[in-house]
C-alpha cells in the first residue's frame, strides 16, 4: 500500500469519527477536503510527492460542539513518497494524540 491515509478514533463514543472533515494541504499549494467514512477512515492521497503535508481535522464541527478543540492541525514531512504514510488521531472532548501509524 502507498499513499497517505488516516483513521480518527473518537474515544468518547468508542467508534471511528464518521463524517469528520479533514482538509489536506499538499506540496505545490494543492489543497482539498475529504470526509471520513463510516469507520472514521480515509485515503487522503494515493500518490505522494516529497515535502510537507498539513492535515486539519475539524473536531468542533464533527462533535457539533466547541468543547475545547476547534481544528486540529497535524503537519508531517514526507521524505520517502514511495512508502505508505498513515496518520491516526485519537480524539476525546479535551485531548488528542497522534502518531505515525503503519
Amino acid at each position: 500500500m502507498k499513499g497517505l491515509t488516516t483513521h480518527v478514533l473518537d474515544i468518547v463514543k468508542g467508534t471511528g469519527a464518521a463524517g469528520m472533515r479533514v482538509d489536506v494541504q499538499a506540496p505545490g499549494n494543492i489543497g482539498f477536503s475529504i470526509t471520513l467514512d463510516e469507520t472514521g477512515r480515509a485515503t487522503l492521497a494515493e500518490k505522494l510527492t516529497a515535502g510537507a503535508y498539513e492535515l486539519r481535522f475539524h473536531a468542533a464541527s464533527y462533535r457539533q460542539a466547541a468543547e475545547f478543540y476547534d481544528i486540529i492541525p497535524v503537519r508531517i514531512l514526507v521524505h520517502e513518497p514511495e512508502r505508505h504514510h498513515h496518520v491516526p488521531l485519537i480524539l476525546s472532548a479535551y485531548g488528542y494524540s497522534t502518531y505515525r501509524g503503519g
